[in-house]
């Protein structure tokens, strides 16, 4: 990844994808299913990991397309730079023949819909994966001051749907219970609910930093291929090799 690409990519007024590799069995030809896990990777963990691998046996998936937009509508502070979060979506991808990583240039979903769509072949169907957290964030007012929200969500439903798991204290009935709800009701119907393994739901990139910070082991918590981007001291990384 180069500076200049990364310059180019944020000078973009159209949603716009750029890519760092591109899975040798990935999707070439239409009417094909493309998963995108889009997160902030801060670090990748093993809950990014299954549930993309989850969702890819559930619905039947050809692709994963690890996703890092190059600007962040929700957050604006992170503990690894841009080049470290690629670098170690790199690492997790090429650890599999179908699995693909891009940046976009906007952030908003609607926006990375839009990037996706205009990247793959006409007619490939387009699931974003998502936890019960972002499934509430992508219907907050506040992300849609340019345009109305309902528009907005219109837009991204008519490129993508969404294939959402539990998270946290949110379970399966908690999802669906949003899903009732007024203005989220007219899109439920491209919205696909996805039972989560228990042990995943609490893991969270927050909790990685949290226990880097106090030099406890996250030897569970990320892919192997995640630990040595992780910048632990010599100690404190065989630490987390050995499991102790």
């Amino acid at each position: 990844m180069r500076e200049e690409q990364l310059i180019t990519l944020s000078q973009m007024e159209k949603p716009t994808l750029l890519f760092l590799h591109q899975a040798p069995q990935g999707i070439t030809t239409s009417g094909r299913c493309l998963g995108v896990f889009s997160g902030s990777f801060n670090p990748p963990t093993v809950a990014h990991v299954r549930m993309c691998e989850h969702a890819q046996k559930q619905l039947g998936l050809h692709e994963i397309l690890l996703l890092l937009a190059i600007v962040n509508v929700d957050k604006t502070q992170f503990d690894f730079s841009l080049q470290e979060r690629a670098e170690m979506m790199l690492a997790v991808a090429r650890e599999r023949s179908d699995w693909s990583v891009a940046l976009c240039s906007h952030g908003r979903f609607v926006e990375k819909a839009k990037a996706v769509a205009e990247a793959y072949p006409e007619g490939t169907e387009i699931w974003f994966i998502v936890g019960h957290d972002t499934l509430v964030r992508i219907f907050e007012p506040r992300f849609y001051l340019d345009m109305p929200m309902h528009q907005a969500l219109e837009n991204f439903f008519r490129l993508a749907r969404l294939a959402v798991f539990p998270r946290g204290d949110a379970d399966e009935r908690a999802i669906r219970e949003f899903l009732s709800r007024d203005e989220v009701k007219p899109f439920a119907n491209r919205v696909a609910v996805l039972p989560n393994e228990p042990s995943l739901l609490w893991v969270s990139s927050t909790l990685v930093r949290q226990k880097l910070k106090h030099g406890e082991s996250v030897t569970d918590l990320v892919p192997p291929s995640v630990l040595k981007f992780l910048g632990l001291p010599k100690s404190a990384a065989n630490k987390n090799r050995n499991g102790g």
